[in-house]
């Protein structure tokens, strides 16, 4: 049996690579003869530059940067390739949520000047033609303002001060000014989104990703409003209008202001990094494929890794399990078997490599794996 492991991270706990080689040695136990494959893979989150690292002839590099909170220098990463120019940045690998502690958690201070410095520095160090900007995981829900300031655009309130546009200034913010001869032009940007959500509204990047990130629900009423109050300045001054666009909401309107600020095209993240890893022809030759997250619920279906690989299997009629740390997902999925290591009463992920092998043994025995 020809089985591929391509599962994405257990937030918090395991990498893509640590949850791939944890099922791996557990297939080896219970089904010896079974061949196996494992693909690291990303959705424009976490691990996005460690899913391509040495493939299509990416390298990796390093800059000292900025964390969400400005207070703290951090190792960001990037990938390049010299033959074409192209660039991958992950977002969370400057203004992750991970990268900060508990008490560094106040969304309405935090910034996404550090992606922006990020950017600025590759033009200068390295000219590309094309910069793919993976936006998920970030710890920020300010629409790439600070960002954008790093880059020179200016924000000033309605006596034409400067202010710093984090979101607890936006309803100050009343004009947007661009940089004049910008760095940024001639650039193509791409921006690799791990979710379709819009940027405001009940299913945007305030009220479903924010308390996600430590907001109260005070906060997260205010963010939705002050998100959408920058987006009508951005149609007022840019002419831009990013409100009705899918996937503006990623990253805590990461997506959106991209597109604002850089003209940036969004594309799904979990297809970039699929397509980079050729993986349907990888998956067109398994008889079985093994994904997974830390929680699988609705949003894996929108935009998420997990998603997407289970449409690409379903395409191919090819059989799926699902491994996740807890299933929050009510309905049916066929030719899927959802395997949850924990139920909704454990906090902590604990013991997740036994749990896992118990759970390659049950597959083992429910005949869905074979040796």
């Amino acid at each position: 049996m020809k089985i591929l492991i391509a599962s994405d991270k257990f937030k918090g706990t395991f990498t893509s690579s640590e949850i791939g080689k944890t099922i791996s040695e557990a297939l080896k136990i219970y089904a010896p003869t079974a061949q196996t494959e494992i693909l690291e893979v990303s959705d424009g989150g976490e691990g996005l530059i460690e899913s391509l690292r040495g493939r299509n002839n990416y390298s990796r590099w390093k800059f000292l940067s900025y964390s969400a909170n400005k207070a703290r220098k951090v190792q960001s990463k990037y990938l390049y390739n010299i033959y074409t120019k192209t660039a991958v940045i992950e977002s969370a690998s400057t203004i992750g949520l991970s990268l900060l502690r508990k008490d560094e958690k106040q969304i309405l201070k935090l910034s996404s000047f550090g992606l922006g410095y990020d950017i600025s520095r590759l033009l200068e160090v390295r000219r590309p033609k094309k910069v793919i900007i993976g936006s998920g995981g970030t710890a920020t829900c300010d629409l790439f303002c600070g960002g954008a300031n790093a880059l020179g655009y200016k924000f000033l309130d309605a006596l034409d001060n400067e202010t710093e546009p984090i979101p607890e200034n936006f309803m100050k913010i009343r004009k947007i000014i661009k940089p004049e001869n910008p760095v940024f032009e001639n650039i193509v940007f791409e921006t690799a989104a791990d979710v379709k959500n819009p940027l405001c509204g009940i299913n945007g990047a305030a009220k479903v990703f924010a308390p996600q990130k430590g907001a109260t629900q005070e906060e997260t009423v205010f963010l939705d409003s002050a998100l959408k109050h920058i987006a009508e300045i951005i149609d007022k001054d840019l002419g831009i209008n990013i409100l009705d666009i899918q996937g503006a909401g990623s990253g805590g309107g990461i997506g959106g202001g991209l597109k604002a600020f850089l003209n940036s095209e969004i594309i799904s993240g979990a297809d970039f990094v699929l397509d980079s890893l050729d993986f349907n022809s990888k998956l067109s030759k398994a008889d079985l494929i093994i994904t997974g997250e830390g929680c699988f619920d609705s949003q894996s279906l929108s935009g998420k890794i997990t998603g997407e690989i289970l449409s690409r299997a379903a395409a191919l009629k090819k059989k799926a399990v699902i491994i996740c740390g807890k299933n929050n997902f009510s309905g049916e999925l066929n030719g899927v078997e959802i395997m949850p290591l924990y139920n909704q009463d454990e906090e902590n992920y604990k013991n997740t490599k036994e749990k896992i092998s118990q759970t390659i043994e049950k597959l083992l025995q429910k005949k869905v794996i074979f040796s």
